[in-house]
C-alpha cells in the first residue's frame, strides 16, 4: 500500500507539473504573438481581477501602504500596484524575446556617466536594486554588454522554475544559485573586479538579526549585500527601472564606495554575526533609505505584494485579525535583538527609536 501511494504522489508530481508547464508556455505563447498594446492591456486587466478577486493579497498590500506611506494612499496604489505587475509578466516575456536593436528602442539607460565612472576605477561593482521592474531590469547586460552575475533563489514549483530559468538566460545574466559559499564566491567576483548584481529589500533569515528602518518601521533585513561589497571592497552603485507608456527608464545613481562606511567587518567571518559590524549596519541602512526615496516617487512600481517586515504567515494573520501592523512590526523586532531579555546595546537602542 504504501508502495502504491508513493507511485500515485509521483503521477500527480508528474501531472500537476506537465500542467503548470504547459499553462506558461501557453501564457508565454500568447503574449509573444499578441501585438504589444492588446498584451500589455491583458496583462493590466489581469491583474485588476487579482486585485478584486484575491482579497488576503489586496488586504497584505494595503496593509503594508497604509503603514508605509498613509491610509489616503492605500486603495489606489495597491490597486495600481496589481495592474503594474501584471504588465511586468507581459514585458517579461515581450522584452526576453526582443532583439538587442528593438530593446535599446524601448529603453532609455539615465546617469551612465556613473557606471562609466564605477568601471574606470577598475574595482569590482555591486549593482543594487530593489522589486521594483526587476525582472525588466534584467535585461541591463544587453544594454551596457557586459556580463553580470546574480545570485536568485530557487523557485519551489519545478515549472515555474524551468520556465524562469529560460527567459532569464536571455538577460545574459549568469545565475547563481543561492548554495552554500556564496558569500566567498561573490566576494570572490568583486576581489577580481567583475560585475555581481543584488536585490536588496529582502527580510533574509531570523538569526541574521539586521534591521533597517524602512518607511519608519523595522524591517528585518538580509545583511548580505552590505557584508559582500564590504569584503569586496566594491563601489556600490543604485539602479531602478522606471515603466512609463510601454517604455522604460533605467536610472544609475551615484556610487557608495564601501570604504567610506569603516572597516570593523573584517574581524566578522559568519554571515549571521555581520550585524554587529556598525559598517554592515550603516551601508544596509544607507542603501535602504535610497530605496525608500525611490519607492516614494513611484509607489505603484514596488512590489508591495512582497511581505517586507514580517514572514507571510504573520501578515496572513494580521490581517485576518486586524493586529496593529506597526506595534506587531516593532514587537518583532525588539524580540529578535534579545538574548537572555537584553537588548544588544547598540543595534536595540536604534529598533527601539523607530
Amino acid at each position: 500500500m504504501d508502495f502504491e501511494h508513493h507511485e500515485e504522489r509521483k503521477l500527480f508530481s508528474r501531472f500537476r507539473y506537465l500542467a503548470h508547464l504547459i499553462l506558461l508556455k501557453g501564457f508565454i505563447l500568447f503574449v509573444r504573438i499578441t501585438p504589444y498594446r492588446a498584451a500589455a492591456a491583458a496583462g493590466r486587466f489581469f491583474g485588476l481581477i487579482v486585485w478584486a478577486c484575491v482579497p488576503l493579497h489586496r488586504r497584505i498590500a494595503a496593509v503594508q501602504i497604509r503603514f508605509a506611506l498613509g491610509p489616503e494612499n492605500e486603495k489606489g496604489i495597491s490597486r495600481r500596484a496589481f495592474m503594474n505587475q501584471g504588465g511586468l509578466y507581459v514585458d517579461m516575456v515581450k522584452y526576453a524575446y526582443m532583439d538587442d536593436r528593438s530593446l535599446s528602442r524601448k529603453v532609455t539607460v539615465e546617469g551612465g556617466e556613473h557606471f562609466e565612472a564605477a568601471l574606470a576605477s577598475g574595482r569590482g561593482i555591486m549593482i543594487v536594486t530593489g522589486h521594483m521592474n526587476w525582472e525588466v531590469l534584467g535585461h541591463l547586460p544587453r544594454l551596457i554588454g557586459l556580463e553580470i552575475c546574480v545570485m536568485a533563489d530557487t523557485i519551489k514549483n519545478r515549472a515555474v522554475q524551468a520556465v524562469s530559468e529560460e527567459l532569464r538566460s536571455r538577460c545574459r545574466i549568469t545565475v547563481l544559485p543561492p548554495r552554500g559559499g556564496m558569500v566567498k564566491r561573490l566576494t570572490d567576483e568583486l576581489l577580481e573586479g567583475r560585475i555581481i548584481g543584488m536585490v536588496i529589500d529582502q527580510r533574509g533569515k531570523r538569526e541574521n538579526r539586521l534591521f533597517c528602518d524602512v518607511f519608519g518601521m523595522p524591517a528585518p533585513t538580509n545583511p548580505a549585500p552590505a557584508f559582500i561589497a564590504l569584503k569586496g571592497d566594491a563601489l556600490v552603485l543604485p539602479v531602478y527601472a522606471i515603466r512609463k507608456d510601454g517604455r522604460y527608464t533605467f536610472r544609475f545613481e551615484r556610487p557608495l564606495d564601501a570604504r567610506s562606511f569603516g572597516d570593523d567587518f573584517r574581524t566578522i567571518t559568519k554571515l549571521c554575526d555581520s550585524w554587529k559590524s556598525e559598517a554592515v549596519r550603516s551601508l544596509s541602512q544607507t542603501m535602504h533609505s535610497w530605496l525608500c526615496s525611490v519607492i516614494r516617487e513611484n509607489p505603484d512600481q514596488w512590489f508591495w505584494l512582497h511581505c517586507r517586515w514580517v514572514r507571510r504567515s504573520d501578515m496572513a494573520k494580521i490581517v485576518r485579525t486586524g493586529m496593529d501592523f506597526k506595534k506587531f512590526v516593532v514587537a518583532q523586532a525588539e524580540d529578535y535583538l534579545q538574548i537572555n531579555n537584553v537588548l544588544y546595546e547598540d543595534h536595540g537602542k536604534e529598533v527601539s527609536s523607530v
